[in-house]
Formats: C-alpha cells, sequence, structure tokens
C-alpha cells in the first residue's frame, strides 16, 4: 500500500487562516451592530433600499444604452437579408445618404458596403 504524500504551503494556508478569522470577526461585530441599532435600521433600511434600487436602475440604463450605441453605430442591418454587416467605423451622413439612394436604384446594401469599403 503506497502512503499519500501532501506538501502544504504553510505560509498560504496560514494567511487563509488569517482572511477567514478577519471575516467571521467582521461578521460578528455587524452582527452586534445590528442588534444594537434596530430602530435606526427599521427607519433608514427602507429610504436606503429605495436608493439603492434607483441606482441600480440608473446605472443598467446608462450600460445598456452605451451598448446599443456601440451596435448602431458599429453594425448595418440588411432588411432583405435579416442580416448585419460589422463596420469598420461609424458611417458617415453622406455615406449614408449614399447607401439610401443605390438602394432605392435596386443595388444590394453589400455591394455598396463593400464598394465604399467599410466592412470589416
Amino acid at each position: 500500500m503506497k502512503e499519500r504524500i501532501e506538501i502544504v504551503d504553510f505560509q498560504k494556508e496560514a494567511k487563509r487562516r488569517q482572511r477567514k478569522a478577519k471575516i467571521q470577526s467582521t461578521l460578528n461585530s455587524v452582527g452586534k451592530w445590528i442588534g444594537n441599532n434596530k430602530e435606526m435600521i427599521l427607519i433608514l433600511g427602507p429610504a436606503a433600499l429605495g436608493t439603492t434600487t434607483a441606482g441600480i436602475k440608473a446605472v443598467s440604463k446608462h450600460v445598456s444604452q452605451g451598448k446599443e450605441k456601440k451596435l448602431k453605430e458599429n453594425y448595418c442591418y440588411d432588411r432583405s437579408l435579416g442580416h448585419y454587416w460589422k463596420l469598420r467605423r461609424e458611417l458617415t451622413n453622406s455615406e449614408w445618404v449614399e447607401i439610401d439612394r443605390r438602394k432605392n436604384n435596386g443595388e444590394r446594401l453589400a455591394d455598396i458596403l463593400e464598394e465604399l469599403k467599410v466592412l470589416k
């Protein structure tokens, strides 16, 4: 029967125990503070929760608007194919006007973007 030898890094183990003890002491002190300040928590808790919720909504809205803006700048949707074309850069107004004019003449969007050299 073979014996299994385990190598333990004592410094890492000591640091892990210190972190665990620090977290436990923090949790204990928070629990004591909550026990001593129940009235204040009942008064301020709902306000803090409402403020946090409003902040989260504002940040998530800002992030989603940024993602949507990036998509509009970096992709061009082809309705005939139901396909997005990835662009090298944002198209200028004059390029959009030319694209609309050429699409009205019956050209394919993929061919137009290829000739303008804006496809990635």
